[in-house]
């Protein structure tokens, strides 16, 4: 294969990993670059969707997502005081879809597994403790700047991908502007192996709760109960992360649980974000890299692995069959990262924080009007599951039961 026929990778998060995987089972040569010196156990995102476990089983990846995963047939709408509202069950989209459930699966497991089987192929090649410092992008080729243990090194490519998450240097490097804003809550995000089900009756794996102070979502992962709540702008991180802050939340949403028992933390900031171009000449963007959301819904993963499926499509045409068709891959994800993505997860968050008690009740009767009409449910569920999204954009086929 020659040195045309390569793709550089910046970024060894679980889109670029996808990616490089897609492209080396069919032969490609590829290189990755990471910043850090090992992968990152980052618990942030960790639902996989029916419509990208559909997308990804041909390739082997969603055999190994269930290995490492718990399958979660249901979701529900909850409130605090007033339990289960509604409760949507992906047995009745199971004539649209192999895999009528969600999967919980943190997503630093998919980047493990990814990490090793592409260090026994062909062609793969990767770099750690290199990061992009900047990029010049010429007609044919992209000039790439790294630091490696203090020490510049320029690397020449064909094509890149930056996959480099929200602070991309490949973004940056490229001038792009990343419309949006920043939403004033922050998200704390606790995990821990006490049970929710202990403190809660007719619970389910994945839960969102409505609530104009506490709004959250709950939900089981392999090794822990993942639990967010929002927090005021101006706190401290440290003050946010301490035990006393943490006890002082829990004790009127969870009494039976303590900071003692919690063994992950972290702070985050929420964005709605999408760069303005998903390719300039012969660098790419995909993920986080290209576009942000709350995380209400489990869509910001989802999507950037839906870029490197279509990516992988591209690359793929270009190599081996002389197409190329490099403009229809900012036509086809960008489209949705606004217009799909965008939209549901700022819907669920708009109608989660939902404050006014006459518009909170009449919700929850949307929610349980919603879950009695079995026809307005699939609809819903498609959309949720991402399946009606990767319809629209042509990259899972629309079965005839579904014109």
């Amino acid at each position: 294969m020659s040195h045309k026929e390569e793709v550089v990778i910046i970024g060894a998060g679980p889109v670029g990993l996808t990616l490089a995987y897609l492209l080396a089972q069919r032969g490609v040569s590829i290189k990755i670059f990471e910043k850090n010196t090992q992968l990152q156990k980052d618990y942030r995102a960790s639902t996989f969707h029916a419509g990208t476990l559909d997308l990804l089983a041909d390739s082997g990846i969603t055999k190994g997502l269930i290995e490492r995963g718990i399958v979660c047939p249901d979701f529900q709408y909850r409130g605090w005081k007033e339990g289960r509202i509604a409760q949507f069950d992906h047995a009745l989209i199971s004539a649209y879809t192999s895999h009528p459930f969600r999967l919980q699966c943190e997503q630093f497991k998919l980047s493990d597994f990814l990490y090793h089987e592409l260090m026994h192929m062909p062609h793969v090649h990767i770099f750690m403790d290199h990061g992009l410092t900047d990029l010049q992008n010429h007609s044919d080729e992209v000039e790439l700047e790294f630091i490696h243990s203090g020490v510049k090194k320029i690397v020449k490519a064909p094509w890149v991908v930056g996959t480099d998450g929200g602070k991309s240097t490949t973004r940056k490097s490229l001038g792009l502007e990343f419309s949006g804003f920043t939403y004033e809550e922050k998200i704390l995000v606790l995990g821990t192996p006490f049970d929710m089900r202990n403190s809660f009756e007719d619970l389910s794996f994945v839960n969102y709760f409505s609530d104009p102070v506490n709004y959250a979502h709950m939900l089981k992962i392999p090794d822990l109960w993942r639990m967010s709540l929002p927090l005021p702008n101006d706190l401290e991180d440290k003050v946010a992360l301490s035990n006393a802050y943490i006890d002082s939340r829990l004790a009127s949403l969870i009494p039976n649980l303590s900071s003692s028992q919690i063994e992950v933390k972290g702070v985050y900031h929420v964005h709605q974000r999408v760069v303005d171009r998903y390719r300039v000449g012969r660098v790419f963007l995909a993920g986080d890299a290209a576009h942000l959301n709350n995380p209400k819904g489990g869509m910001g993963l989802n999507g950037g692995l839906h870029d490197a499926v279509s990516l992988s499509h591209i690359f793929q045409d270009y190599f081996f069959a002389d197409r190329e068709h490099f403009d229809d891959y900012e036509k086809q994800r960008r489209y949705e990262a606004i217009n799909a993505i965008h939209h549901q997860t700022q819907n669920n968050y708009n109608a989660l924080k939902e404050s006014d008690d006459q518009a909170r009740e009449t919700l929850f009767n949307r929610w349980r009007a919603l879950e009695a009409n079995e026809k307005e449910s699939i609809d819903f569920l498609l959309n949720t599951s991402m399946i009606n999204s990767l319809w629209r954009c042509g990259l899972l086929e629309k079965p005839a039961k579904a014109l």
